[in-house]
This record gives C-alpha cells, sequence and structure tokens, in this order.
C-alpha cells in the first residue's frame, strides 16, 4: 500500500521545538538587532552604527500595536444586537500569534508597495497612525503611514528572522519513533511524508537511523544541494518527504539571471560557493518557507507550486492517511483534505490526537465533517500523541 503520512508543528514539541506561543513571546523579548535593510541577527551588536540605526524597537511597538489590535478584533466580531453579545471569533486561536501578525504587516506591506487589494488596509492604518507615538516617523499623516508600512515590511522580516532560528536546532529527538516503523515495515510500499514543518527534525531523525529518502534535493554540490523535480519518480523513491510551507534550510540563488531553490549545507549563510569555487549569489540571508495566514497564495509559486502538484497527485493515489499534529489552520490544504474524504468512501484518515475534539473548535471544516467523517469509518481518532503510537496500534 501506499500511505500519506500528514504532519504538523505538534510532533517537534517533545524534541524541544518552541511551541507557537513561545515563538511569539521570542519574537518580542529575543535579543535581536537589524543589521542591513532586511535582515536581522540574533544577540546583541556593539557597532555604534548599527545601534543608532536600529529598527528593532520601533518594529517591535509597531508590533505591540498590531497585536492589541488583532485581539480587541477577536472578542468583537460575530456581535449581535437581539443579544447584545459577540460570539468572537471561531476557528482561530483566541490569542494572537505570530502567524496572525505576519499576515497583518504583509498586508501593509502590500499598501507601500502600491500592490494591497484591500481597501480595508488604509482604515487600518489610519487607526494604527494614531496611537503610535513616537514609533512613527514622517513629518504629516501620510508620512507617518508610509513609516509604518516600513516598519511592517521590516517585521516580516523580523519574524522570519526569529522563526527560523528557533527551529534550526534541536539537543535531542524525540517522539518519532512511528515514522521509523512506518519506514522500515514490508507492508508499506511507498512512505510519503507530507509535512507544513519548517523544522528538519524528520530528515535528521531518518538520516540519524539510515533511512534513505528523497525530498527533491540532488547531491551535494559545494555548500548545497539544488532542487530537482524529477527525484521524486526515482525507483529508489519509496520514503519521499514534501515540505509544503518549506523549510529553515531551503534558501534560492541566482542562476543564469533566475531563481532556483537548494537546500544550504554549509557553515556560513553569507559565503555560500558550489563545487567549482564560484561564490553563489543568494537572493536573501532568510531561508525560504511561508508565514501568515494567505499562504494559499504563495502555493502558485516557484517550488511550492511542484510541491503542491505533488500532493494534488498523492491524494489520487492514495487511499489510506496518517495525520498528526496538524491544528487544521490552513484554509486551502483544508479544502483538499475535505474534498479528498468526500471524493470516495475508501479515503480516511487516522488521527493521532489526544484530545481530537479540539479540533472541532479550531477548524470549520472539521466541525461540520467531523462527525459524518466518524460515522463513516473514514476518521479514524486514536486518542495519543505520535509519541505514544506504534505501528500496531495503527492496524496496517
Amino acid at each position: 500500500m501506499k500511505l500519506i503520512l500528514f504532519l504538523g508543528s505538534g510532533i517537534s514539541i517533545d524534541s524541544g521545538l518552541p511551541r507557537v506561543d513561545k515563538l511569539l513571546t521570542d519574537l518580542f523579548t529575543a535579543p535581536y538587532y537589524c543589521d542591513g535593510l532586511t535582515f536581522f541577527s540574533p544577540g546583541e551588536s556593539r557597532d555604534p552604527d548599527i545601534l543608532a540605526s536600529d529598527t528593532v524597537p520601533r518594529v517591535r511597538q509597531v508590533l505591540r500595536l498590531l497585536e492589541d489590535h488583532d485581539q480587541q478584533d477577536i472578542n468583537i466580531v460575530g456581535y449581535s444586537p437581539s443579544s447584545r453579545s459577540s460570539s468572537g471569533a471561531l476557528f482561530r486561536s483566541k490569542i494572537t500569534t505570530y502567524e496572525d501578525l505576519f499576515y497583518l504587516c504583509s498586508q501593509l506591506k502590500l499598501w507601500h508597495n502600491g500592490l494591497v487589494d484591500n481597501s480595508l488596509v488604509t482604515p487600518l492604518m489610519e487607526k494604527i497612525e494614531t496611537v503610535a507615538g513616537d514609533a512613527l516617523r514622517g513629518d504629516d499623516k501620510l508620512g507617518r503611514m508610509s513609516d509604518l508600512a516600513s516598519l511592517a515590511q521590516s517585521a516580516c522580516y523580523l519574524i522570519e528572522s526569529v522563526v527560523a532560528d528557533k527551529l534550526k536546532g534541536s539537543g535531542s529527538i524525540a517522539g518519532l519513533d512511528l515514522i521509523l516503523e512506518l519506514a522500515k515495515t514490508s507492508h508499506i510500499e511507498q512512505l510519503n511524508i507530507v509535512t507544513l514543518n519548517h523544522d528538519t527534525l524528520v530528515e535528521q531523525f531518518l538520516d540519524d537511523n539510515s533511512v534513505v529518502f528523497v525530498d527533491g534535493f540532488g547531491e551535494p554540490d559545494g555548500d548545497v544541494r539544488w532542487y530537482e523535480e524529477t527525484l521524486y519518480d526515482s525507483e529508489f523513491a519509496r520514503v519521499r518527504i514534501f515540505k509544503l510551507h518549506g523549510s529553515v534550510n531551503w534558501y534560492s540563488f541566482y542562476v543564469d539571471g533566475r531563481s532556483r531553490p537548494a537546500i544550504f549545507i554549509g557553515n556560513d549563510v553569507a559565503q555560500i560557493k558550489n563545487n567549482g569555487g564560484a561564490e553563489l549569489e543568494s537572493q536573501s540571508r532568510r531561508p525560504s518557507f511561508l508565514s501568515g495566514l494567505n499562504k494559499e497564495s504563495s502555493y502558485q509559486r516557484g517550488i511550492y507550486v511542484d510541491l503542491h502538484f505533488h500532493f494534488h497527485q498523492l491524494l489520487h493515489e492514495c487511499n489510506r492517511m496518517v495525520m498528526s499534529g496538524y491544528g487544521w489552520g490552513d484554509l486551502a490544504i483544508n479544502n483538499r483534505l475535505e474534498a479528498w474524504m468526500d471524493h470516495d468512501q475508501k479515503n480516511s484518515i487516522t488521527l493521532l490526537h489526544r484530545y481530537p475534539e479540539e479540533l472541532q473548535e479550531r477548524s470549520l471544516a472539521v466541525a461540520s465533517s467531523y462527525d459524518g467523517w466518524v460515522n463513516s469509518g473514514q476518521l479514524i481518532s486514536i486518542p495519543k500523541w505520535l509519541s505514544e503510537v506504534h505501528l500496531k496500534d495503527l492496524k496496517i
């Protein structure tokens, strides 16, 4: 049989990687400084010129204001005049996450670039401008709004930098033994690991246990491994990994005037060379992964088009999925999963979650279909985390 193992960030907690709430705390408190227009480094700079122009304090002031706005909005939406009360924002976390902030900042950034197509952005900026005080600079209201949008763009870069840095390492990998069992059992002809995680724990774990896998990237060429989509079609591709939201070790480089993605395997992101010793020009010192609530707009660009095409193919080829660590927070992917379940009653998800009913509070797709899927046998809940489950529990 061919199996899809669908993973979310929850599987990385046992290995010590930060939860969403910890990432938000780090965004506001971890020491960072701006050492370029688009790059933020961890630590504290001693360079007086950098300190004089560092935008981190003002960026964080803007993020706090956006967080306050979002928290107020979460609580007042869904107001009913008859009951004089609000339902609050349904199917979302009651606290603002870094993903929420990234989305809001990306909208302000588009305003700054003249590319925004949402007429609600300008009123939001006007509201923030009136309470921003000395966080913003400018001679008049529009000048301060322009500065707000510029800081929002910087905030996107800061969020990406903090998330990438905090997800890059782990002292030890724990709780992934089921993945090894699935990779080694003879009952599974092909194991397709579809993950939304930016971290590299699964790849490291498989490497540590001598499991050969295909991740879409070729053999080392100096400091990089170039993306080669056809590798997924190799006869040796028994275990395959598809990272639909990118990875903290993915970068893009200019090759013959075009962008080409690669995994960085070197030591210094500022000096990357190929086997011939030629220095490679990276598009950004930040890795390539997707943040925010509007990731689906990026699914149609670059490497993500190929990965989501393969995911679409997998849903046609496989009728069995094991899912763990996913909070059902990606609307575009939820729509695909819902369509897959509705397409054929043989399609089924084995859900590894200690409290599966919680997912009904996070996703409209789950809330509207949960009982029907359970009653039809398409959704099989095992009330355990991935770290507590063994192959025998799955009845494969």
